[in-house]
């Protein structure tokens, strides 16, 4: 923010270095333009851009069963809802570190199983990590030490717009405002492979100064690909097990070599972008090289997510309930049953909704089982009005807040741009608590 400005009325005012919350990558160097509650994006991505672009029409007000309501009246039904309900499930959970705290008490209060939006692509990770671990990189490793990267599936900058130049700045030109990297100084010296694809016009443009290798794999062969890889890095045989063409085999076969020369390895994939059953195979692929290429370089993993804050809703089940995402809590008990507690398993024997999405106005889940409460984006649209509707601000839009990065070592401070208008998510959930006679 310009020195010494509040957030409150006044002309028109530049606000600078702010901390986006919206994909997992952390980026600081956002800047907008606020005027009043109006604001307008100066420098973000696109998707940055569209969610923090703000008009200054008033917010909606809470709706109980489609008609305005009170706050408080809202969170007292919700409230009722959740005392009648005998198997709740909170999906969502799009919410700032206090926001998330606040609906674990109520999780906790009610009974009900917990589970974000997205965590389809953390959970096909777990699933390596869980049975044999791996060594990943932060995001200042891979920008400052990485020689050679390898992506797996579909171009990152589809999700991640800003990955290439945060994650690979050339030095001296400080892409976007960021610090040169530290140790890989000559022009030219990365390697980018890209296994899948293809790459955007805009990433090329991005790698320009860097020796970018594409080689074109379908979706459902990018799998396949990653464990050839693995196998020639491990200097297995390959003959009928991929049925990839030899051209493309030839081209893994010149990575792995490449890889095996390279001082600091970096292999990054979107989980979120595979089919599950291939995410994971990715996911272990790149593992094992990683473990092979350690014995005599340097290498890591870098998975791609964070959306929403999930790293965050991950790591404070972690630390509330000894449990990850996909656990049901209450009575002082918890228990983990991914199977059972997806957001999609668990619609299936739930009679009750509370969904939540702070930072963007996601639709719901389908559900017809029982009430709906949504604790949601103003701009939320339904397909079936929910019997609850208590519309909150957005973190490091309406109110501050703490966000985890991708890579789960950074926990990040969120702003507030302007004058709040709507309650936050810790807040509701705390109201909704109060009502169900719990307490704050």
């Amino acid at each position: 923010m310009t020195s010494g400005e509040s957030i409150t009325g006044g002309a028109p005012r530049t606000v600078r270095d702010i901390v986006c919350g919206f994909c997992g990558l952390g980026c600081d160097d956002l800047e907008v333009t606020v005027a009043g509650r109006a604001i307008t994006p100066r420098t973000a991505c696109p998707e940055a851009g569209r969610l923090l672009a703000r008009s200054d029409a008033p917010p909606p007000s809470p709706r109980v069963n489609g008609a305005p309501s009170s706050f408080e009246e809202a969170a007292a039904v919700a409230a009722t809802h959740l005392k009648a309900a005998r198997s709740a499930a909170f999906s969502g959970l799009g919410a700032d570190l206090e926001g998330l705290r606040r609906l674990y008490d109520l999780a906790m209060a009610s009974g009900a199983s917990l589970d974000h939006a997205a965590s389809g692509g953390l959970f096909a990770n777990l699933e390596r990590l869980a049975r044999k671990g791996w060594i990943a990189a932060t995001l200042a490793e891979v920008r400052n030490r990485c020689d050679v990267m390898v992506v797996f599936g579909d171009d990152p900058a589809s999700a991640f717009s800003r990955f290439f130049s945060r994650a690979v700045p050339v030095r001296g030109e400080g892409a976007d405002g960021d610090a040169a990297p530290l140790f890989v100084t000559a022009p030219g010296r990365r390697r980018i492979a890209v296994v899948g694809g293809p790459l955007s016009e805009a990433s090329r443009r991005v790698l320009a100064a860097h020796q970018v290798t594409e080689v074109p794999v379908s979706e459902q062969d990018v799998a396949t690909a990653a464990s050839v890889l693995t196998a020639l890095v491990a200097g297995r045989g390959v003959d009928g097990l991929s049925g990839l063409p030899d051209e493309t085999v030839a081209a893994l076969a010149a990575l792995a070599e490449q890889l095996k020369a390279a001082r600091y390895a970096v292999f990054t994939w979107n989980a979120a972008s595979l089919p599950v059953e291939d995410a994971s195979v990715v996911a272990g692929a790149a593992s094992e090289a990683v473990d092979l290429l350690s014995v005599t370089t340097r290498a890591a993993v870098f998975p791609l997510g964070g959306r929403d804050n999930v790293t965050g809703a991950h790591q404070l089940a972690l630390w509330r309930f000894g449990y990850p995402l996909r656990t049901a809590v209450g009575a002082g008990t918890s228990r983990h049953v991914p199977e059972l507690y997806s957001t999609a398993a668990a619609l299936y024997d739930a009679d009750l909704l509370l969904h939540t999405s702070a930072f963007r106005p996601d639709a719901l889940p389908d559900f017809d089982r029982g009430p709906v409460i949504a604790i949601a984006h103003p701009d939320t649209v339904f397909a079936r009005e929910p019997e609850v509707f208590i519309p909150v601000g957005t973190p490091g839009v309406d109110y501050g807040g703490h966000v985890f990065r991708m890579d789960s070592v950074v926990c990040l401070p969120l702003q507030a741009l302007r004058p709040a208008e709507l309650p936050s998510v810790a807040e509701a959930a705390a109201a909704i608590l109060v009502s169900f006679g719990r307490g704050a």
